[in-house]
């Protein structure tokens, strides 16, 4: 039986590099999934928690895909992460359907077995005064779809959830933060809206 020595040759030459590329892209695929720990000190008798409580994907004006966020999440370090998409504004509306608890499911169902902890979350964005406040620790984000702000906290506050005031200094709001002022916001959050205020 004649065998052809440049075919086996070939073969052989062929079947080492592929399986050397397989190595390589495993080696390249786990070092691209490391996680990066952040060491910071506990406080005595606290847990630090590292976390990101203002995040969008493209349910709203992000770029990536809510499974996306829990596994940059978990590479950063992170402990917890909300998804606080935007309710008023959908970049991608023509190919994602608005649904806004969906993104917060994506990425919970992610995270599932990474050991981070996914927040329900949303952002109550409008004009200034009062600009952009996130909401986290929601049960439930299309009630706060309202047609005024002060309504979406309300409801929030009704599940209990943590509003707080986006980049306040963010150059966009500077002009109606002073006309707003800054000192009226915790109590427009914590009361459920600033309807006394006169500007």
């Amino acid at each position: 039986m004649k065998v052809n020595l440049f075919g086996r040759r070939f073969l052989v030459t062929f079947t080492a590099f592929w399986i050397l590329g397989l190595v390589f892209s495993a080696q390249n695929l786990h070092a691209a999934r490391a996680r990066d720990e952040v060491k910071i000190p506990d406080i005595p008798g606290y847990v630090t928690l590292k976390c990101d409580f203002h995040l969008h994907t493209v349910f709203s004006d992000g770029r990536v895909w809510p499974t996306i966020r829990a596994e940059e999440a978990w590479q950063e370090g992170l402990d917890a992460f909300a998804i606080t998409d935007h309710i008023e504004g959908q970049r991608y509306g023509d190919d994602v359907k608005k649904d806004l608890n969906r993104s917060y499911e994506l990425a919970q169902s992610a995270a599932k077995n990474s050991g981070l902890m996914v927040i329900r979350g949303a952002e109550i964005t409008r004009p200034m005064p009062p600009g952009h406040l996130n909401a986290i620790f929601l049960k439930d984000v299309r009630p706060l779809d309202t047609k005024e702000w002060e309504d979406a906290i309300k409801v929030a506050n009704e599940q209990k959830a943590f509003v707080f005031w986006n980049h306040p200094g963010w150059i966009g709001q500077q002009p109606d933060i002073n006309r707003f002022g800054i000192s009226n916001i915790p109590n427009c959050i914590k009361k459920g809206g600033c309807t006394e205020l006169k500007l």
